[in-house]
C-alpha cells in the first residue's frame, strides 16, 4: 500500500493526489501531523543526506521554520525525531512511500517508480 503524508495547504501533495488518480492507484492518506516514528526512521534509511533530506530548505521558509531548524542541529539524532514529530511543519511535503520506495515532494518523473513495472514499461 502507497502512503502519503500530505499537508492540506500543500500544492504539491495535491499534485500528487491528482497523478496517482490519473493511474487509478489507491493511495493511503494521512496528515502529516500523524507521520510515525517508524516511517520516519525508515525515511532516514534510505536518505542520503539523512534529516536534511526530509525537512524544508531554511531559504524558502517561514522564520518559525528557520529556527526550529537551527534548534534541530544542536540535537542528537533521537532527539531530533521527537521533535520531528512534535514539530512537522519543519517537513517537507508530500512524503510518499511505499515498501520498496519513498519520494519527497512532487516530481512528476521519480513518481513513475510507484507504478507497477508492466505499467512503466508499456504504457508510458
Amino acid at each position: 500500500m502507497i502512503k502519503i503524508y500530505y499537508r492540506g495547504s500543500c500544492g504539491s501533495s495535491r499534485r500528487a493526489f491528482s497523478w496517482f488518480e490519473k493511474y487509478n492507484i489507491n493511495v493511503q492518506k494521512q496528515q502529516i501531523s500523524k507521520i510515525t516514528r517508524d516511517d520516519l526512521v525508515k525515511l532516514l534509511q534510505h536518505s542520503d543526506e539523512g534529516l536534511k533530506d526530509i525537512v524544508k530548505r531554511p531559504g524558502k521558509s517561514s522564520s518559525e521554520v528557520r529556527n526550529a531548524l537551527k534548534y534541530m542541529e544542536l540535537l542528537s539524532f533521537s532527539e531530533a525525531l521527537d521533535f520531528l514529530l512534535s514539530h512537522t511543519c519543519v517537513l517537507q511535503t508530500p512524503i510518499t512511500m511505499d515498501k520498496h520506495n519513498h519520494l519527497i515532494g512532487y516530481n512528476e518523473d521519480e513518481i513513475r517508480k510507484f507504478l507497477p513495472r508492466e505499467y512503466r514499461h508499456h504504457r508510458l
